[in-house]
């Protein structure tokens, strides 16, 4: 070989090495800011919460410590304030923006706790009775009154208020409990929901042929964004039934939610940015992309309020088992001393 060629040899080398070097800059960069990304993400949602809101009340002679949030059978709880926790809210209309007052149709509260990476899914009826502030023709607070959760939404003056209206309602209902964002789900959304993931496959668990031929009790489907709206809407003689399918729908549809993330890990953001039309949140792309990373690492358990259906006489209406609640708040959302 010549020298001229060992030089060449030489010099391509070392353009490798330095395009190379440049190319791994470029990554680690680029991974860096990811990471970073989701940090500034995780940190807006934290910043949203108030963990001094959540106290559970004492029974009888006991008091609370000075040191606690909670205190039951003997033992004292703190709040958990490394969880983080957004409602989704449905609500009965195909887009924002109509002029007349829907009301919230599905309640469920997500808490992600990064630390031993498990999300609680905690549904909640809308016909739940609780307290719910109410406001005038002018938009101006008059009373706070028992009143079905799904109305709180049917007080604002638009989408963004309604659902503010709506997360303090709940949180109310359950002591206190931060939420540091919603994200509010119209009908046209769903669509896109479900086909951006493949489909989700149900079992029908009743008969809903009035809605649709194939929805014969016992039947498996996949749900697509042509059928879903019909699966997740018809009532039939009471709410229950629709809740039990719409906690099934979250179920199966988180499991097909992490198959196609894993295949396209942008389409979280994808998904978020095109659904901006059809949804009202106050959890930015920065916060959502955290949420979609963490969620994506983490195992998922479904849980419910429970209690007692019944009707005011003109309204089904839903009233917790208070035992039930207290007890499920301190499993999802504190830590015994």
């Amino acid at each position: 070989m010549t020298a001229e060629n060992k030089h060449l040899k030489k010099n391509t080398h070392e353009r490798l090495i330095v395009v190379f070097s440049i190319l791994l800059a470029v990554v680690v960069v680029a991974v860096s800011a990811y990471f970073a990304v989701l940090k500034i993400g995780g940190n807006k949602l934290r910043k949203k919460l108030n963990p001094d809101s959540a106290k559970l009340p004492v029974s009888g002679d006991e008091s609370l410590p000075d040191d606690a949030d909670a205190y039951y059978n003997g033992a004292a709880y703190n709040y958990n304030d490394k969880l983080v926790n957004i409602l989704i809210i449905g609500v009965d209309r195909l887009q924002p923006g109509a002029s007349k007052k829907h009301q919230a149709d599905a309640l469920f509260l997500v808490s992600l706790n990064s630390e031993n990476k498990s999300v609680n899914v905690v549904s909640i009826s809308r016909n739940t009775i609780a307290n719910v502030d109410s406001y005038d023709i002018n938009g101006d607070y008059y009373a706070t009154s028992k009143q079905q959760l799904c109305l709180a939404y049917t007080y604002g003056s638009d989408d963004k208020q309604s659902s503010e209206l709506t997360v303090k309602a709940v949180s109310g209902f359950l002591y206190g409990i931060p939420i540091s964002g919603y994200y509010t789900i119209f009908m046209n959304s769903l669509k896109d929901i479900v086909d951006s993931v493949g489909g989700v496959p149900v079992s029908i668990s009743e008969n809903m042929t009035a809605v649709n031929p194939a929805f014969k009790s016992g039947a498996d489907i996949t749900l697509t964004g042509s059928n879903v709206l019909p699966y997740l809407r018809y009532r039939g003689d009471s709410n229950a039934p629709r809740l039990e399918r719409q906690k099934s729908f979250i179920k199966s549809f988180t499991v097909q939610a992490k198959k196609a993330v894993l295949k396209d890990l942008t389409l979280p953001i994808k998904m978020y940015n095109k659904l901006s039309s059809n949804t009202v949140t106050n959890v930015d792309a920065t916060s959502a992309a955290y949420l979609a990373s963490e969620a994506l690492k983490a195992g998922f358990d479904f849980r419910g309020v429970e209690g007692v259906s019944g009707s005011d006489g003109a309204y089904e209406t839903f009233t917790a088992d208070e035992t039930q609640l207290y007890e499920l708040l301190l499993d999802v959302f504190y830590i015994k001393q």
